[in-house]
């Protein structure tokens, strides 16, 4: 789709047009997310090399992207998914709008409007979704208040909270002992229809818990792209299950690399380099270099148990220890009953904001409250 009735003016008079993306552009997309940095406690970009279409896969199970082009260049991109998630007990479609990115030398025009009305288009041409999920980094308090604002044609929005991300460390760890009768066993010992199975009757505790069947487990894209059978850990007591969590590692389609540190990590950085050495640990990456992180994804643990859950962390890193990655990045709400047994790590912390919007009105919204949400950080 292109918006040819208008055009924006900008330093060069160029002319801008805003369409759908084509796969002509994958290129030219990948390198407009890599140019451009998110603001936030530490400053980042994506390399989402060698496909952007590729990259997005886990956002959902459907998109449409949109961009803005001018003199034949890519400067402006905005992706809808459409995601299944938990609300109130109910599998339901919701979307995600994502990897909104303009080149800086743009940002004073109007492309952010234009962007974002060709997703209140898309919506009203049948997106079929009555929500809309976004997340922006705790730092950049200026772009969620244009996305908050309900002004211009953006649609009403309420706050879900926030994202605790936390980067923990990957070293030498001792084998983690279970409780009498409990053992972790690989998901192939369990199989991917039962793991589907645990995740989705304990998700029903929490809001915007995404649904997963056994085929998007055993798939090798879609909304698990390089996550396979034996890269989830399952918390056995005989044979019901207890707990699960994988470990997705997505350096091979999308990387996160570091654009900038505040002046805390740096130091950390600094003094922490002689002990990676010691404990055979990857280093904090420089700036301009990948962070070599995994995330803890697809976490369910039955009745929120505490000792469960850090078992199952305790698995994870163990198992991970000399595989040449930096972190584990775990993500809960910060209202989550499991966040205790997260601060019991040292870890790098980030936030991220969680808000839902709807053009559907404030009363929708509504429907939202009373649960904790859970927010799939490997879908972000």
């Amino acid at each position: 789709m292109t918006d040819k009735s208008k055009t924006c003016s900008h330093e060069s008079s160029s002319r801008t047009i805003v369409r759908e993306a084509r796969l002509d552009d994958d290129e030219k997309i990948c390198d407009l997310i890599l140019r451009n940095s998110v603001v936030g406690g530490i400053s980042s970009t994506m390399d989402c090399k060698p496909s952007f279409f590729n990259a997005i896969e886990v956002e959902g199970f459907m998109h449409r992207v949109a961009v803005a082009e001018s003199n034949h260049q890519i400067v402006g991109v905005v992706s809808m998914s459409k995601r299944k998630v938990i609300i109130n007990e109910i599998s339901t479609d919701i979307g995600y709008i994502g990897s909104l990115r303009i080149d800086s030398s743009f940002r004073s025009t109007t492309i952010l409007a234009r962007l974002i009305h060709i997703t209140k288009k898309w919506h009203h041409e049948g997106f079929g979704v009555q929500y809309y999920l976004s997340a922006i980094p705790y730092g950049n308090i200026s772009a969620r208040n244009i996305m908050t604002s309900g002004r211009a044609g953006l649609p009403t929005s309420t706050d879900m909270g926030i994202l605790y991300n936390a980067a923990i460390p990957i070293f030498k760890r001792r084998v983690p002992s279970p409780p009498n009768g409990i053992q972790v066993v690989r998901g192939g010992a369990v199989g991917a229809a039962r793991i589907a199975e645990f995740l989705n009757r304990t998700g029903k505790e929490k809001q915007l818990f995404p649904v997963y069947t056994a085929d998007d487990i055993m798939a090798e894209g879609g909304i698990l792209r390089g996550l396979h059978l034996d890269d989830f850990y399952v918390a056995l007591d005989g044979n019901h299950i207890l707990g699960v969590s994988a470990c997705w590692d997505q350096l091979p389609f999308r990387r996160m690399l570091i654009t900038g540190y505040p002046w805390y990590l740096r130091c950390l950085k600094y003094v922490s380099a002689p002990l990676a050495r010691f404990w055979n640990m990857a280093p904090i990456p420089n700036p301009g270099e990948p962070l070599r992180n995994v995330f803890a994804s697809c976490i369910a643990v039955k009745e929120n148990n505490k000792q469960i859950f850090e078992l199952l962390l305790n698995t994870l890193l163990h198992h991970l220890h000399n595989k040449g990655k930096a972190f584990l990045v775990v993500g809960l709400m910060e209202a989550d009953p499991l966040m205790p047994v997260l601060n019991k790590y040292f870890h790098i912390p980030a936030r991220t904001f969680i808000d839902v919007a709807s053009w559907d009105g404030p009363d929708v919204l509504s429907k939202l409250k009373g649960r904790i949400p859970y927010i799939e950080l490997g879908g972000l």
